[in-house]
């Protein structure tokens, strides 16, 4: 069989077996809960009926809080079990459940997919009670949604009155291995960030919320121009991501060297987003390559069949020490087409950042001005109870005026100021991305089938001076260089896959195939000016790379319930690629290549065993591997080889979460062992990079802690730490590292501490809260490194503050960001250009408004 044909013929296995499993019966009601007469249920509220199943049986009811609200129940008559009650409970509602193990049930809209199938992108689920033990568990890196959101009436509910009460800490569900399952559960290290979190932050973008998540770092020189490292695996400056990126199902960006795709990471707008799932560790087997850092997953708001919505947001800040106004507006609209049945969700959005950054060069302030704007329009259909199909088109531009860096000295001097740089060309940015997929799935019964389809495109413009590099080399007579960039990326990804439904069975398995092809375009020259500041013709460098990447997988996790307590899963993945490039050149630096190609295979593992001490305190143990694609190797005239190769990465990892009966308090503590082989890393030939491999590789020791507090009925409290020890096992040339050297832009300790007060009285509902944040000093470069010169971060620590009223519909927040206006110092994204340093945005205040009707 030849390789492009495995996945057709793995689709053909799977819709033999499912022909051949649609007459099976779906889940049973666990025999547990068959022997369980439940007492009467009075009619009344919906809520009101679930609680009572709950405190009467101890089964755990998780719902989307929006879909119970109004909504009556005529009660159920005494001496039915547990499934014949909740029937009786939920007719006439438009709700139904199902079975997600033996202890849970899930209530959702008739006609909605099952869980197993297309539920990957529900908003948070809650339990019935959350006083109850089971309620508990908020897990590693979570960041709750403590701070109460504005109620489809437009106002804020009292503390008795949330979705949750007061006493306790909210159950998060999430999809981080590709099904519905509490947090608590998950055997893994994740993080949730809400869209409650997002605005209590005010977040509009990736680096508002990035240094609040255990063991996540990120180089930045501006919206849209930012690398992402997860668990410290990363050499400073990353020839292709270590890290994957996801929006809803769908895989974002070059899975290539040749498009700078680890440097350009997807910085989408906020608004609109349901949550923001932080996977640490490997996640090769589900999400294949360059996920060996993790995978950041955006999961946006769902439209919904049932309710007509609006959502509305605006804000406007300012940014002091000579900075700009900022501002943004935002809306969505949820327009049910059919009842139950179909449903639009439209949404618009544009945020201004003023920027802070002058240029003394060209006498430009605020060059780092930035505007995002874009939309989405998501339409949803559920024909049948069994199938299910979301449609949606998502498109975004970023526009930048100048670069949002600093220029330094490498032993931090600042000879323009703390905000100013010194660039003879103006250093523009645009990016253009635009997004169309389509899921469905279909649900037969024992099993569920999904398919996600996607096409996406990503035109990237970018410039850069670097006359203070490459002027002193007296390659011509010139007193500046500018280098013009232009990468352009189109992809089509396509993954199906079949899984066992959620239920009472001791086998949950999953089996798919995955398919990208990657047509990617990349180009630069010199733009040169003579003595005078006039234009010369470029005879130096010019240069152009088409390419192509296409992939085919075969992936499958299986999960052996043992008992009760104990659960096994294995997983694999068997992946293949083949590359393609062209190099065409000119000029003197220039040189030009027939066409490179280069072909792999991979294969990614999983293993972990869960112990469930009870139902709100897990461990687990984790081994995971994770690799990137090597590829066809860009050759200068210094030369270099043809072909490069993948790395490895090995994962041990163990993890405790745990959480108090009454749900107040809750624990996530995980430690692990990284062990990253045949790093990637670039080889710099007469001052051009070239692609090869470090052999010795690196070790990553770490650890994380989260920990959520609800200490008193309205006070929430959240703690997140992280350790990291990044270094090299082997002295390596090429990076001019030396053995036990730490990794760049990885610091050894972070933490956030979140705390948030609603005074619970009536009317205007007053909140207070703030956010403190503190990173580790870290290194750039290693230290013998010419061509990426060492610089040092040092630590910063910052504190925001925010404080809320609410009017009627209207949510307000007063805001101070940086209260102190420290001039924190991110990172050092290009080090071959010099000292360019991200600067912490100083102190910013500001006021937000948000309704929902």
């Amino acid at each position: 069989m030849s390789l492009s044909d495995r996945p057709n013929s793995l689709v053909c296995c799977v819709i033999a077996a499912i022909l051949s499993a649609t007459t099976a019966a779906q889940a049973a009601e666990p025999a547990s809960m068959q022997a369980i007469s439940v007492a009467a249920i009075a009619p009344g509220t919906l809520d009101a009926a679930l609680e009572a199943i709950h405190q009467q049986t101890g089964l755990q009811i998780v719902y989307v809080s929006a879909i119970t609200l109004g909504k009556k129940s005529n009660g159920a008559p005494p001496g039915l079990p547990v499934a014949q009650t909740l029937t009786h409970v939920l007719e006439g509602t438009g709700l139904t459940y199902e079975w997600l193990d033996g202890k849970t049930v899930r209530v959702k809209a008739i006609g909605e997919a099952r869980n197993g199938a297309l539920a990957l992108s529900q908003p948070e689920m809650r339990l019935a009670q959350a006083n109850s033990p089971q309620s508990a568990g908020v897990g590693v890196g979570q960041s709750a949604s403590d701070t109460p959101a504005l109620t489809p009436e437009g106002s804020v509910p009292r503390a008795d009155e949330e979705g949750l009460s007061a006493a306790g800490l909210e159950e998060i569900v999430v999809t981080a291995q590709k099904r519905a399952e509490r947090l608590i559960d998950t055997p893994q290290s994740v993080s949730v960030v809400s869209g409650a979190d997002l605005a209590k932050l005010g977040a509009v973008q990736f680096s508002d919320f990035a240094n609040t998540v255990p063991g996540l770092s990120f180089s930045t020189a501006g919206a849209g121009n930012t690398q992402i490292t997860l668990r410290g695996v990363t050499v400073g400056f990353d020839i292709s991501p270590t890290v994957g990126l996801y929006v809803d199902e769908v895989p974002y960006g070059s899975s290539t060297v040749f498009n700078l795709g680890a440097q350009f990471a997807l910085d989408t707008a906020l608004f609109d987003v349901d949550r923001v799932e932080v996977l640490r560790g490997p996640q090769g087997t589900l999400y294949g390559a360059s996920a060996m850092g993790g995978l950041i997953k955006y999961v946006t708001q769902r439209p919904d069949t049932n309710r007509f919505g609006v959502d509305l947001q605006a804000g406007v800040s300012s940014t002091g020490d000579g900075g700009g106004i900022n501002y943004n507006v935002a809306s969505a609209v949820n327009l049910p087409v059919v009842s139950d049945k179909a449903a639009f969700r439209i949404s618009g959005f544009e945020s201004h950042n003023g920027g802070f950054i002058d240029n003394l060069a060209l006498s430009r302030k605020d060059v780092n001005s930035s505007d995002i704007y874009g939309g989405r329009v998501d339409f949803l259909a559920t024909p049948t109870e069994a199938l299910s199909v979301r449609l949606t088109g998502f498109a975004q531009d970023i526009s930048r005026d100048g670069e949002g860096t600093a220029d330094y000295t490498s032993q931090g001097g600042q000879p323009y100021g703390s905000l100013g740089q010194y660039r003879r060309f103006n250093e523009p940015f645009h990016e253009q991305f635009r997004l169309g997929s389509a899921t469905v799935g279909y649900d037969f019964g024992p099993m569920s089938l999904t398919s996600i389809s996607a096409y996406q495109s990503s035109q990237l413009q970018t410039f850069w001076d670097i006359s203070s590099v490459y002027v002193p080399y007296g390659l011509c007579p010139c007193s500046a260089i500018g280098l013009p960039d232009r990468a352009n990326t189109d992809k089509f990804t396509e993954e199906v896959r079949v899984s066992s439904n959620p239920g009472a069975r001791a086998i949950e398995w999953v089996l798919g195939a995955f398919y990208n092809h990657e047509s990617s375009r990349t180009s630069e020259y010199f733009q040169l000016q003579d003595l005078a500041g006039n234009p010369l013709p470029n005879n130096l460098y010019t240069y152009f790379v088409p390419s192509t990447f296409r992939e085919y997988a075969l992936f499958g996790d299986l999960t052996w319930h043992i008992t009760n307590r104990v659960d096994i899963t294995g997983g694999v993945r068997d992946a293949h690629n083949h590359q393609e490039f062209t190099q065409y050149g000119s000029g003197a630096l220039g040189a030009s290549l027939p066409t490179n190609s280069s072909a792999e295979a991979n294969v990614t593992y999983l293993a972990d065993a869960r112990y469930h001490f009870n139902d709100h305190a897990m461990g687990y143990l984790r081994y995971a591997t994770g690799y990137r694609p090597g590829g066809p190797n860009i050759v200068t005239i210094a030369g270099g080889a043809r072909t490069f190769a993948s790395d490895s990465l090995r994962s041990y990892e163990v993890g405790f979460k745990a959480a108090t009966a009454d749900g107040r308090f809750s624990v996530d503590v995980d430690s692990y062992l990284i062990d990253w082989s045949n790093i990637q890393i670039g080889a710099i030939r007469s001052g051009f990079q070239t692609y090869t491999n470090a052999p010795g590789g690196a070790t990553i020791q770490g650890a994380e802690l989260t920990l959520s507090m609800r200490p008193i009925r309205n006070l929430t409290a959240t703690g997140a730490f992280a350790y990291q020890h990044a270094y090299m096992n082997e002295a390596e040339a090429d990076l001019k590292a030396a053995q036990g050297e730490r990794l760049p832009n990885v610091p050894r300790f972070t933490a956030t501490l979140n705390a948030d007060y609603l005074f619970a009285t009536a009317g205007l509902q007053p909140t207070v809260g703030a956010t403190l944040r503190n990173v580790a000093e870290r290194n750039t470069s290693f230290d013998a490194s010419v061509s990426y010169p060492q610089y040092r971060l040092p630590e910063y620590t910052i504190v925001d503050v925010r404080a809320g009223l609410t009017f009627g519909r209207v949510s307000t927040q007063l805001y101070v960001h940086n209260v102190f206006d420290k001039r924190g110092q991110l990172s050092v994204i290009f080090p071959q250009f010099g000292d360019r340093v991200a600067i912490l945005q100083p102190r910013t205040a500001g006021i937000s408004f948000s309704t929902k009707f």
